[in-house]
Formats: C-alpha cells, structure tokens, sequence
C-alpha cells in the first residue's frame, strides 16, 4: 500500500480515497485508531494523510508515534485540516506537508505526487 488515509469522518476518508484511486494509487483509509494500528503494522504507507483533529486520537499523537520510531523515517505524514493554527502547528511536530481544509483537488493531488516522488 502506498498511501493510508485517516479521518474520523468517513465522507472525508471515501473522497480522498476515491481521487488518490482515480489517480492510480493504491489507497486505504481508515476512520479509527484501532483501525489504523491495524493497518499500518500489516503494510507500513508510504504516506500517511491524516486529519489533525479526530475524536479520541489525533493526528499530532499519530505524527509523533510515527516520526519517533527509526525504523518509520521513510513514511511521510500530510497533515489537513480547518484549524486556523494548524498549519504551524503542523512544522512544530514534523510533518511533511499541510493541507488545508476545505481542499482543491489538485492540491491533493500535487501534494501527494510531491510527496511520493
């Protein structure tokens, strides 16, 4: 798997998703953090597209658990979200790039294509 995508919305999951598989890569998404730990010790993402605030697990605790471990220094994070502050937030805990919410479509895609190269 290339790309592991987590929201806790699930429309949000099912569309990005959805353009990244019409884009030809091969994508999953998931909508919980049990769901993700499961899915990410299975197939280790090239890149992981997550939402910076989520009920019950946020994507800051997913960057940092993800960054802290060496054997994980290849997998970039795209963090998104509405957060007026999130996109500092986002350079102060290492990810690899930021994606704000509501987002075009080519930015998702160029981001992700940046990302993967």
């Amino acid at each position: 798997m290339e790309i592991l995508v987590v929201d806790d919305n699930k429309d949000i999951c099912m569309l990005i998703e959805n353009i990244l598989l019409s884009e030809g890569y091969h994508v999953e998404s998931c909508c919980t953090p049990l769901k993700f730990t499961e899915i990410f010790e299975k197939s280790r993402p090239k890149l992981i597209i997550t939402d910076m605030l989520m009920s019950g697990f946020d994507g800051r605790t997913l960057t940092k658990e993800v960054k802290s471990n060496p054997q994980n220094h290849n997998i970039k994070i795209m963090m998104m979200s509405a957060h007026p502050d999130a996109s500092k937030i986002s350079e102060t805990i290492g990810v690899d790039d930021f994606l704000t919410k509501p987002f075009e479509i080519d930015d998702l895609v160029s981001k992700v294509e940046k990302l993967l190269q």
